[in-house]
């Protein structure tokens, strides 16, 4: 028997599979497909909390102390005390507010013991600043009172050791009523002239404070006259 096609009916056929397939494959993708399936959720982020936080500090500032005077076989060395533990020198402190309470207590307070001072009576913190070349150190006039080259030197030795309790290595600017210890503003009558700033290595060079460190300092003129009274006065023996 012989079968024949009709062309026409043929291509609509071909055609109506062909629409009947892509129509199946597209459905396909809608159930199949996750991100057709489901709408994305956006992801939102609190505006309180920081997307990146800074870390938390861990410098913890080193416990401040006072520097007094000890005598012994007729020899002043300088004595550290620590601040007591109640006194405002925690991590959440500046360095600032903890030496200036520290250089109220020098100042102000008795050391009792067997320690002793050569500040003046009656000198006061005019200001401490620190800033970023070093600790600046305002002294009113009561610190030019009285005493020889001894005293006077060993005076600044308090202060500067106190003021850079927090930082050995610091500088130290020291003045008194605004005016700096240089050339133009001499300390005592002998003529103290500091570096400006200085350093406890660098008072040590130019006015060595221990018999074991008696070397003569640097002929520095500015400094000749009170470093050679200082090394015939009688309390070396």
């Amino acid at each position: 028997m012989k079968i024949t096609v009709n062309h026409k009916h043929a291509v609509k056929l071909s055609l109506l599979l062909t629409t009947v397939v892509a129509l199946s494959l597209w459905a396909g993708n809608l159930v199949l497909s996750p991100d057709r399936q489901k709408p994305s959720t956006p992801v939102t982020t609190s505006s309180n909390t920081p997307t990146n936080p800074p870390p938390r500090s861990t410098t913890q500032l080193s416990q401040p102390q006072v520097y007094w005077l000890r005598t012994s076989r007729n020899k002043l060395t300088l004595v550290a005390k620590s601040l007591p533990s109640n006194t405002d020198n925690n991590s959440s402190s500046s360095s600032q507010q903890v030496l200036t309470t520290a250089m109220h207590k020098l100042l102000a307070a008795q050391p009792g013991e067997d320690l002793s001072s050569t500040i003046p009576k009656g000198t006061k913190l005019r200001s401490l600043k620190v800033r970023a070349d070093g600790v600046h150190v305002d002294l009113s006039r009561e610190f030019r009172s009285g005493g020889g080259s001894t005293s006077v030197i060993y005076r600044i030795a308090q202060v500067i050791y106190t003021a850079t309790s927090l930082n050995p290595d610091g500088k130290v600017f020291v003045s008194i009523e605004g005016q700096p210890i240089d050339e133009k503003h001499p300390l005592g009558g002998e003529g103290l002239i500091l570096h400006q700033p200085t350093t406890r290595a660098q008072f040590l060079t130019d006015f060595p404070l221990d018999s074991r460190q008696r070397s003569r300092p640097r002929r520095n003129p500015i400094y000749i006259a009170a470093a050679d009274i200082f090394y015939h006065i009688s309390i070396w023996g």
